[in-house]
């Protein structure tokens, strides 16, 4: 049986234990711990995790950040779908860049330029 075989039927865990399933150095765990993040109980000088409490904690925690982002990522498609139709009432009649002296024209029919103003020649 590999050592990580060994780790996962554990009941408990140490901190070293923790950090080698999480993939994360044990000072990174026992900061967890310590923080309440993971849960954990102080046996002397070494900190124990029962595997069922971390189970669920990481559960707790899993489902949380999942609800989070899709909450973020929920808000942002809102903000983009208003930002998106609020743009395109505000785009639907540009007004034209040049006045121009004809009406509709047909289509492929070319346009005249405008007139442009006369400037005045230096002498």
């Amino acid at each position: 049986m590999e050592a990580a075989d060994q780790i996962i039927d554990s009941d408990i865990y140490t901190a070293v234990q923790i950090a080698s399933l999480l993939k994360c150095d044990k000072e990174t765990a026992e900061e967890r711990i310590r923080s309440g993040d993971l849960p954990g109980i102080k046996f002397g000088k070494s900190w124990v995790i029962p595997r069922q409490a971390l189970l669920q904690c990481l559960n707790e925690m899993a489902l949380s950040e999942a609800a989070q982002r899709k909450a973020e990522l929920q808000g942002s498609r809102a903000a983009a779908l208003k930002k998106g139709k609020a743009s395109t009432k505000a785009e639907a009649a540009p007004p034209p860049m040049l006045p121009t002296s004809q009406g509709h024209r047909k289509r492929g029919q070319r346009r005249e330029p405008p007139q442009l103003p006369s400037l005045p020649i230096p002498a």
